[in-house]
């Protein structure tokens, strides 16, 4: 259609004007009006024609809206072609954007010189906009067109270059631009006979990058992975590294879930961590925030607040942190989620994914969709990935009932927290924490033990807050410490929790207090963290401390606890004062010994089968036998 024609017909207008996107292109004193619209000069997409009559004062308007669309074809996409980019090896690169619903689409960037008009794309019946064309090696940026207004990257960028024009980084989707490489070498990995740690011995290190090394990203990590393995820990969870907008954030507002955050670093500067990380035996466990995304997320920005017609988001009006909730039961977003899991446990290599909030995400059957779709898809990858959920109230259901192989423990850290920084015993509620069974659980396994995270204020805080003095706050946050890592099950640890971190939470960079371990005046928290040491390299070493076997002990003191964990030709024996006046425990032991003290300045004094020692005020010795 070359010039189309419009007519205006207003009866016994004094005045007819037509605007063509805002702009008046015919004005007359009387109707009818009739204009040949400039087509050819209009650009690629949506546009307003409003027709306005006046007379006596009082004013009429009508809109129409109409389009102007490229030529472009409506073929299949050849079946198997993956989402986003694949590099055909042949010189050619397939781009795939799924945007069911979308007028067009086309391709621009630095190798069509950001034209967004040369290369539209093809139209799949299944809403699925492709194109293949000639990339030439090496990298490049682009974005997606959509619609010939909205400019976004690709939700499936394996890396993003998002600055403003000032060169810093950025916010708006519009400033975020798709990485893509070419022909280049492939990372050389190195730590090829890195064996996974199993299940029972999984002590996890849970850490925000920038509070362990402000500034210094994936490659100033590695240079903490000596001092987290020389503690005994075997595992790093760090909190989510996947792209976000503007240059700092606590990780959980992800806008692309296939790239690493460039404030930490490159990819293969992450995949140098994880390979360094496996080197010394750690394995690296991915936070994953599968849930919600960022608003500036391409994904979300295809379709804004339009839910009916957005297949990866759905309108919800519950508790989600502020942020777009995806709509798990779609198949698009099924689709998205096992994309997303399998690039990171093959190409990373990744060891396991903790998923972020799996209550929120909710979940049906063993593997329809949602939380329980996660586990199963991870297991299918790699059958032998831990598949960890934060499943906050615990449900054992969830856990027995989905591939998930163990959830947070937040029915052990609540309790537990509350005991200690009460100076109270409840033996009742002990055993529960003790006996995961008792509460549901088929194995110690599916839970995982911890009285810190990045979610809630650290031990030392509180115990600060209830005016405890320096030597107790000390031997209560050992306390702690030896619950979670003798207990069975997997144990999780927060960065700064062995040398006694005291800050409040902060949402947030929140650096760690280092120098607390440096001066004389610091001797508590050194003391701290040669017992964390001492407590972590049991629980990975120690042969004991391998089943679901506990033996809580009777007959002992007000607000004391006894247990012993034996078996596998070895003992470990706890034992614990919550309250506040000392106590003198006389012990059954397990068997004869030799015992050693685990702590130092612990002495145990044996006679036959019986042990007896003093415990200060919030004060645990731990001793072991054999291996």
């Amino acid at each position: 259609m070359d010039a189309p024609n419009v007519e205006l017909v207003a009866d016994r207008a004094d005045q007819v004007e037509l605007r063509l996107n805002g702009r008046v292109v015919a004005s007359l004193a009387e109707s009818p009006l009739e204009l040949k619209l400039p087509f050819q000069q209009l650009e690629y997409g949506r546009h307003q024609l409003t027709a306005r009559a006046e007379r006596d004062g009082l004013v009429d308007l009508e809109e129409i809206y109409f389009w102007k669309l490229p030529a472009h074809r409506v073929e299949s996409i050849p079946p198997g072609t993956a989402w986003g980019t694949t590099d055909n090896h042949d010189g050619t690169v397939t781009f795939a954007l799924h945007a069911p619903g979308k007028r067009f689409v086309s391709l621009t960037g630095d190798f069509n010189n950001w034209n967004p008009y040369v290369d539209m794309m093809n139209y799949s019946p299944d809403g699925t906009w492709w194109l293949t064309r000639p990339i030439s090696n090496g990298t490049s940026l682009y974005q997606y067109v959509i619609e010939g207004r909205r400019f976004l990257a690709d939700p499936y960028s394996r890396d993003v270059e998002w600055k403003d024009e000032q060169g810093n980084e950025g916010y708006q989707p519009w400033d975020a631009h798709s990485v893509l490489r070419v022909g280049g070498p492939e990372f050389a990995w190195t730590a090829t006979n890195f064996t996974r740690p199993p299940l029972d011995q999984l002590v996890i290190y849970e850490l925000h990058i920038d509070d362990m090394v402000p500034g210094g990203g994936f490659t100033g990590l590695v240079s903490k992975l000596d001092y987290i393995k020389d503690l005994g820990f075997n595992a790093i969870e760090p909190l989510p590294w996947t792209e976000f907008a503007s240059d700092h954030s606590w990780g959980y507002n992800p806008s692309f879930h296939f790239a690493p955050e460039s404030s930490y670093g490159t990819p293969d500067e992450l995949k140098h961590l994880i390979d360094e990380a496996h080197k010394r035996g750690l394995a690296v466990i991915m936070d994953a925030v599968l849930n919600h995304m960022d608003r500036s997320a391409p994904l979300f920005q295809l379709y804004g607040h339009d839910y009916d017609a957005s297949p990866f988001f759905r309108q919800f009006s519950g508790e989600n942190w502020g942020f777009p909730d995806m709509d798990q039961r779609s198949r698009a977003t099924k689709r998205y989620m096992q994309d997303v899991i399998t690039y990171w446990l093959q190409e990373y290599r990744l060891d396991g994914i903790r998923y972020d909030a799996t209550r929120f995400v909710e979940w049906s059957g063993y593997n329809d969709w949602g939380a329980s779709w996660f586990a199963f898809v991870g297991h299918q990858v790699d059958p032998q990935s831990y598949q960890i959920a934060e499943h906050i109230p615990f449900d054992a259901d969830f856990i027995n009932s989905t591939e998930m192989d163990t959830t947070w423990g937040d029915y052990f850290h609540w309790n537990m927290r509350h005991m200690i920084e009460d100076a109270r015993l409840d033996r009742n509620q002990l055993a529960d924490l003790m006996i995961p069974s008792r509460i549901g659980f088929t194995s110690a396994l599916q839970r995982i033990a911890y009285t810190e995270s990045h979610d809630e204020e650290r031990v030392m805080n509180k115990l600060q807050e209830r005016k405890y003095p320096p030597a107790e706050r000390r031997r209560r946050a050992e306390l702690a410490y030896a619950f979670t890592l003798i207990a069975p099950g997997p144990a999780m640890i927060y960065a700064g929790q062995e040398i006694g971190e005291d800050t409040r939470k902060r949402v947030g960079s929140n650096p760690i207090q280092w120098k607390k371990i440096g001066g004389v005046f610091n001797h508590e928290n050194r003391a701290l963290q040669q017992s964390a040491k001492a407590l972590t390299r049991l629980r990975t070493t120690h042969s004991a401390l391998r089943d679901d076997w506990v033996h809580i002990h009777e007959n002992t003191p007000d607000n004391v606890v006894v247990m012993d964990r034996t078996g596998n030709a070895g003992s470990v024996l706890l034992a614990g004062n919550f309250g506040r006046v000392s106590q003198r425990v006389t012990i059954s032991l397990p068997h004869d010994g030799p015992w050693r003290s685990v702590l130092e300045g612990r002495a145990i004094h044996t006679r036959g089968n019986e042990g007896a020692l003093t415990l200060a005020p919030g004060e645990v010795a731990v001793f072991a036998a054999g291996e």
